[in-house]
């Protein structure tokens, strides 16, 4: 299990989630990745997504996300985004890309939550001009949405991207970014704001790819489309 002095500089970092949107976290390669990545992938029979099976809620736990970020997360929330919810409206996935899969590639979008959580687990090697899944990210992307009606339609908007030639295009952008996770540094950003995709992991790639994603803080009401897609996605 972590120590507290993995969040020793929290407070600071998370004072440049505010600023620009998004901040990392120090490594977590002193962690037994591998035997998680395994182990949730097991469980989750292998599926492209999985929702919080028992090997991803422990790794949670080894980490101290619930007892060190989520309440000062709530608090932003609360404080800054009017949040309103409960400290427990959190979503948590494993995503699991195998090498060559085409379909899990430039599905660009924006979030429902207000924060999202990216923490790599296994993150393969690619080949001379492959690509390995990076994520690519624009912070600040957009303000945060007043309204469902408001939020659907950027959405919507943003869907033009959602390709190989907007992905390029987007990278034309001098604020995006990309985030590779070879040195295992989660990543945290405000999810709703920031636009992202994910590039494909090429079929030259070392392995399959696990990361998990936790999202925390839906402001839209229960009948918004974050909370449609993820309705639909359970069953």
């Amino acid at each position: 299990m972590v120590t507290e002095e993995y969040w020793t500089n929290l407070d600071e970092k998370l004072v440049s989630l505010i600023k620009y949107g998004h901040c990392q976290l120090p490594p977590i390669s002193n962690l037994d990745l591998n035997s998680y990545s395994e182990r949730i992938s097991r469980e989750a029979n292998y599926a492209t997504f999985s929702s919080l099976v028992g090997s991803h809620r422990e790794f949670l736990s080894v980490l101290s996300v619930e007892r060190y970020l989520v309440p000062k997360l709530y608090e932003i929330a609360r404080d800054r985004f009017g949040f309103k919810g409960d400290i427990s409206d959190q979503y948590h996935i494993a995503r699991r890309v195998e090498a060559g899969n085409q379909q899990e590639s430039y599905r660009a979008h924006f979030d429902s939550h207000l924060f999202t959580l990216v923490i790599p687990l296994k993150i393969p090697e690619a080949t001379f001009n492959g690509s390995q899944g990076e994520l690519i990210y624009l912070p600040n992307a957009r303000k945060m949405p007043k309204s469902e009606v408001i939020n659907i339609g950027e959405k919507l908007y943003w869907k033009k991207f959602a390709n190989k030639k907007g992905v390029r295009e987007l990278q034309a952008n001098a604020a995006v970014r990309t985030a590779n996770f070879l040195d295992y540094r989660p990543l945290l950003f405000v999810g709703n704001t920031t636009f992202h995709v994910n590039k494909p992991v090429s079929s030259g790639c070392s392995d399959y790819r696990l990361t998990l994603l936790s999202h925390f803080f839906d402001p839209s009401t229960s009948y918004g489309i974050g909370a449609l897609l993820r309705k639909i996605r359970r069953r």
